[in-house]
Protein backbone atom coordinates (compact mmCIF):
# COMPACT_ATOMS: atom_id res chain seq x y z
CA UNK A 1 0.00 0.00 0.00
CA UNK A 2 1.08 3.54 -1.07
CA UNK A 3 0.87 6.22 0.96
CA UNK A 4 -0.22 9.48 -0.40
CA UNK A 5 2.29 12.37 -0.82
CA UNK A 6 1.27 15.43 0.87
CA UNK A 7 0.22 18.29 -1.37
CA UNK A 8 2.18 21.15 -2.38
CA UNK A 9 -0.07 23.78 -1.31
CA UNK A 10 1.38 27.25 -0.96
CA UNK A 11 1.44 26.48 3.10
CA UNK A 12 3.22 23.49 2.60
CA UNK A 13 5.69 24.72 0.56
CA UNK A 14 5.80 28.08 3.24
CA UNK A 15 6.11 25.37 6.01
CA UNK A 16 9.28 23.64 4.02
CA UNK A 17 11.26 26.61 3.68
CA UNK A 18 10.64 27.85 7.19
CA UNK A 19 11.81 24.39 8.51
CA UNK A 20 14.72 24.66 5.99
CA UNK A 21 16.11 27.66 7.85
CA UNK A 22 14.97 26.21 11.39
CA UNK A 23 17.64 23.33 10.01
CA UNK A 24 20.44 25.89 9.16
CA UNK A 25 20.22 27.76 12.44
CA UNK A 26 19.92 24.87 14.67
CA UNK A 27 23.06 23.14 13.09
CA UNK A 28 25.21 26.66 13.02
CA UNK A 29 24.52 26.56 16.69
CA UNK A 30 25.56 22.79 17.60
CA UNK A 31 28.58 22.98 15.74
CA UNK A 32 29.47 26.63 17.07
CA UNK A 33 28.67 25.04 20.82
CA UNK A 34 30.53 21.61 20.27
CA UNK A 35 33.59 23.78 18.78
CA UNK A 36 33.24 26.33 21.71
CA UNK A 37 33.07 23.48 24.66
CA UNK A 38 35.54 21.03 23.01
CA UNK A 39 37.79 23.16 20.81
CA UNK A 40 38.27 26.59 21.81
CA UNK A 41 37.73 26.58 25.25
CA UNK A 42 40.59 23.69 25.32
CA UNK A 43 42.95 26.19 23.26
CA UNK A 44 42.01 29.35 25.16
CA UNK A 45 42.56 27.86 28.70
CA UNK A 46 45.81 26.81 26.98
CA UNK A 47 46.88 30.43 25.76
CA UNK A 48 46.11 31.52 29.02
CA UNK A 49 48.43 29.25 30.88
CA UNK A 50 51.28 29.91 28.53
CA UNK A 51 51.12 33.62 29.01
CA UNK A 52 50.59 33.79 33.00
CA UNK A 53 50.13 30.47 34.53
CA UNK A 54 54.05 29.94 35.24
CA UNK A 55 53.85 33.36 36.77
CA UNK A 56 50.59 32.30 38.68
CA UNK A 57 52.51 28.89 39.62
CA UNK A 58 55.24 30.70 41.33
CA UNK A 59 52.89 33.10 42.76
CA UNK A 60 50.56 30.09 44.61
CA UNK A 61 54.46 28.26 45.41
CA UNK A 62 55.39 31.89 47.37
CA UNK A 63 52.11 32.37 49.28
CA UNK A 64 52.29 28.53 50.50
CA UNK A 65 55.70 29.00 51.47
CA UNK A 66 55.29 32.38 52.99
CA UNK A 67 51.96 30.64 54.86
CA UNK A 68 54.20 27.71 55.91
CA UNK A 69 57.00 30.12 57.32
CA UNK A 70 54.50 32.07 59.15
CA UNK A 71 52.58 29.22 60.53
CA UNK A 72 55.63 27.86 61.85
CA UNK A 73 56.65 30.79 63.58
CA UNK A 74 53.10 31.03 64.96
CA UNK A 75 53.74 27.42 66.53
CA UNK A 76 57.22 27.74 68.11
CA UNK A 77 56.77 31.17 69.45
CA UNK A 78 53.67 29.48 71.28
CA UNK A 79 55.41 26.46 72.46
CA UNK A 80 58.27 29.27 73.95
CA UNK A 81 55.07 31.18 75.84
CA UNK A 82 54.10 27.63 77.39
CA UNK A 83 58.04 27.00 78.08
CA UNK A 84 58.60 24.85 76.06
CA UNK A 85 61.63 23.43 73.37
CA UNK A 86 59.87 23.79 70.36
CA UNK A 87 59.34 19.88 68.63
CA UNK A 88 59.95 21.03 64.86
CA UNK A 89 59.28 17.41 64.23
CA UNK A 90 55.61 17.59 64.84
CA UNK A 91 55.58 21.21 63.81
CA UNK A 92 56.34 20.50 60.44
CA UNK A 93 53.77 17.28 60.66
CA UNK A 94 51.25 19.96 61.34
CA UNK A 95 52.33 22.42 59.07
CA UNK A 96 52.20 19.53 56.11
CA UNK A 97 48.79 18.78 57.31
CA UNK A 98 47.21 22.08 57.71
CA UNK A 99 48.83 23.15 54.02
CA UNK A 100 47.81 20.19 52.23
CA UNK A 101 45.05 21.99 50.34
CA UNK A 102 47.63 24.23 48.72
CA UNK A 103 50.26 21.51 47.92
CA UNK A 104 47.29 19.79 45.87
CA UNK A 105 46.67 22.71 44.36
CA UNK A 106 49.86 23.13 43.02
CA UNK A 107 50.49 19.52 42.00
CA UNK A 108 47.45 20.48 39.68
CA UNK A 109 48.72 24.21 38.59
CA UNK A 110 51.47 22.25 37.71
CA UNK A 111 49.61 19.79 35.50
CA UNK A 112 47.61 22.22 33.67
CA UNK A 113 50.81 24.10 32.58
CA UNK A 114 52.46 20.99 31.56
CA UNK A 115 48.64 19.71 29.52
CA UNK A 116 48.58 23.21 27.90
CA UNK A 117 52.00 22.97 26.73
CA UNK A 118 51.02 19.65 25.16
CA UNK A 119 47.38 21.45 23.29
CA UNK A 120 49.32 24.15 21.89
CA UNK A 121 52.18 22.31 20.63
CA UNK A 122 49.62 19.33 18.82
CA UNK A 123 47.82 22.04 17.48
CA UNK A 124 46.29 21.39 13.87
CA UNK A 125 47.19 23.94 10.81
CA UNK A 126 44.08 26.34 10.37
CA UNK A 127 43.27 25.03 6.58
CA UNK A 128 43.03 21.34 8.72
CA UNK A 129 40.77 22.49 11.10
CA UNK A 130 38.55 24.64 8.74
CA UNK A 131 37.95 20.97 6.60
CA UNK A 132 37.47 19.51 9.85
CA UNK A 133 34.75 22.01 10.90
CA UNK A 134 33.10 21.96 7.32
CA UNK A 135 32.79 18.33 6.70
CA UNK A 136 31.71 17.67 10.54
CA UNK A 137 28.77 20.63 9.54
CA UNK A 138 27.70 18.72 6.69
CA UNK A 139 27.61 15.40 8.23
CA UNK A 140 25.57 17.09 11.24
CA UNK A 141 23.25 18.41 8.27
CA UNK A 142 23.04 14.37 6.89
CA UNK A 143 23.05 12.88 10.15
CA UNK A 144 22.25 14.53 13.28
CA UNK A 145 18.94 13.12 15.35
CA UNK A 146 17.02 16.62 16.01
CA UNK A 147 16.98 17.28 12.17
CA UNK A 148 16.24 13.68 11.14
CA UNK A 149 13.89 11.99 13.89
CA UNK A 150 13.24 8.81 11.96
CA UNK A 151 16.95 7.58 11.63
CA UNK A 152 17.35 4.39 11.10
CA UNK A 153 19.91 2.17 13.18
CA UNK A 154 22.64 2.50 11.46
CA UNK A 155 22.48 6.40 10.77
CA UNK A 156 22.42 6.70 14.47
CA UNK A 157 26.00 4.39 14.77
CA UNK A 158 27.11 6.65 12.11
CA UNK A 159 26.39 9.94 13.87
CA UNK A 160 27.69 8.87 17.27
CA UNK A 161 31.00 7.96 15.17
CA UNK A 162 30.87 11.13 13.54
CA UNK A 163 31.24 13.28 16.81
CA UNK A 164 34.01 10.71 17.96
CA UNK A 165 35.98 10.92 14.53
CA UNK A 166 35.82 15.25 14.98
CA UNK A 167 36.50 15.38 18.74
CA UNK A 168 39.67 12.97 17.55
CA UNK A 169 40.32 15.61 14.74
CA UNK A 170 40.07 12.20 12.48
CA UNK A 171 39.67 14.60 9.20
CA UNK A 172 39.80 10.92 6.91
CA UNK A 173 37.68 9.51 9.30
CA UNK A 174 35.25 12.01 8.43
CA UNK A 175 35.76 12.49 4.71
CA UNK A 176 35.02 8.04 4.43
CA UNK A 177 31.76 8.57 6.23
CA UNK A 178 30.45 11.11 4.18
CA UNK A 179 31.81 8.95 1.06
CA UNK A 180 29.57 5.89 2.59
CA UNK A 181 26.54 8.14 2.52
CA UNK A 182 24.53 8.05 -0.74
CA UNK A 183 22.61 11.02 -1.27
CA UNK A 184 19.40 9.21 -2.05
CA UNK A 185 18.86 8.20 1.58
CA UNK A 186 18.75 11.78 2.24
CA UNK A 187 15.12 12.89 3.50
CA UNK A 188 13.61 15.16 1.42
CA UNK A 189 11.60 17.74 3.20
CA UNK A 190 8.88 18.09 0.57
CA UNK A 191 7.82 14.62 1.06
CA UNK A 192 7.39 15.38 4.78
CA UNK A 193 3.48 16.31 6.29
CA UNK A 194 2.11 19.41 7.25
CA UNK A 195 1.77 18.38 10.75
CA UNK A 196 5.29 16.60 10.49
CA UNK A 197 7.17 19.60 9.90
CA UNK A 198 4.75 21.55 12.26
CA UNK A 199 6.22 19.47 15.01
CA UNK A 200 9.59 19.31 13.81
CA UNK A 201 10.17 23.23 13.88
CA UNK A 202 8.68 23.06 17.13
CA UNK A 203 10.84 21.15 18.64
CA UNK A 204 13.65 23.01 16.93
CA UNK A 205 12.98 26.25 18.57
CA UNK A 206 13.01 24.54 22.03
CA UNK A 207 16.26 23.29 21.09
CA UNK A 208 17.41 26.43 19.71
CA UNK A 209 16.95 28.45 22.28
CA UNK A 210 18.29 26.28 24.76
CA UNK A 211 21.94 26.33 22.68
CA UNK A 212 21.75 29.98 22.45
CA UNK A 213 21.12 30.18 26.25
CA UNK A 214 24.23 27.24 26.80
CA UNK A 215 26.54 29.75 24.44
CA UNK A 216 25.49 32.36 26.48
CA UNK A 217 26.40 30.67 29.65
CA UNK A 218 29.71 29.95 27.96
CA UNK A 219 30.54 33.38 27.03
CA UNK A 220 29.72 34.44 30.60
CA UNK A 221 32.94 31.93 32.44
CA UNK A 222 36.35 31.46 31.98
CA UNK A 223 38.05 30.67 29.64
CA UNK A 224 35.52 32.56 27.08
CA UNK A 225 35.80 36.22 29.64
CA UNK A 226 39.54 36.06 29.41
CA UNK A 227 39.43 35.69 25.61
CA UNK A 228 40.02 39.32 24.98
CA UNK A 229 42.99 39.57 27.65
CA UNK A 230 45.20 36.57 25.60
CA UNK A 231 45.42 38.08 22.81
CA UNK A 232 45.88 41.94 24.03
CA UNK A 233 49.57 42.41 24.23
CA UNK A 234 49.67 45.17 26.92
CA UNK A 235 47.16 43.83 28.96
CA UNK A 236 49.56 40.42 29.11
CA UNK A 237 52.30 42.47 29.95
CA UNK A 238 50.73 44.61 32.83
CA UNK A 239 49.36 41.35 34.11
CA UNK A 240 52.40 39.87 34.49
CA UNK A 241 53.96 42.97 36.11
CA UNK A 242 51.24 42.72 38.49
CA UNK A 243 51.83 39.37 39.48
CA UNK A 244 55.86 39.32 39.57
CA UNK A 245 55.42 42.84 41.91
CA UNK A 246 53.26 40.06 43.75
CA UNK A 247 55.44 37.32 43.76
CA UNK A 248 58.51 40.14 45.25
CA UNK A 249 56.39 40.88 48.43
CA UNK A 250 55.71 37.17 49.15
CA UNK A 251 59.80 36.93 48.36
CA UNK A 252 60.25 39.55 51.42
CA UNK A 253 57.73 38.01 53.71
CA UNK A 254 59.83 34.93 53.35
CA UNK A 255 63.03 36.13 53.89
CA UNK A 256 61.69 37.89 56.26
CA UNK A 257 60.29 35.06 58.43
CA UNK A 258 63.13 32.79 58.04
CA UNK A 259 65.36 35.34 59.99
CA UNK A 260 63.00 35.58 62.47
CA UNK A 261 62.55 31.83 62.63
CA UNK A 262 66.54 31.75 62.75
CA UNK A 263 66.37 33.25 66.24
CA UNK A 264 63.76 31.78 67.88
CA UNK A 265 65.50 28.04 67.22
CA UNK A 266 68.74 29.05 66.86
CA UNK A 267 69.25 27.47 63.28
Amino acid sequence: MTHPLPAQTAENERLTKALEQLNLEFLELFTRHKEMVEDEATVLTSLYLEKLGQRQLELLQKQTEAARLKLKMNLVHAAINRNEKPDLKEIERILDEKLQAYYLQIVAQSTALDRAQMVLSNLISPEVAAKLKETFRVLCKRLHPDLHPNQTEEEKDLFIKVKAAYDLQRLEDLQQILLYLDDTTAEKLALVSGEEKRERMAHLKSSIIALRDKIGQLLQSFPFTVKELIFDREKIALKQAELQSQIQIFEEEIANYTNILALMTDE
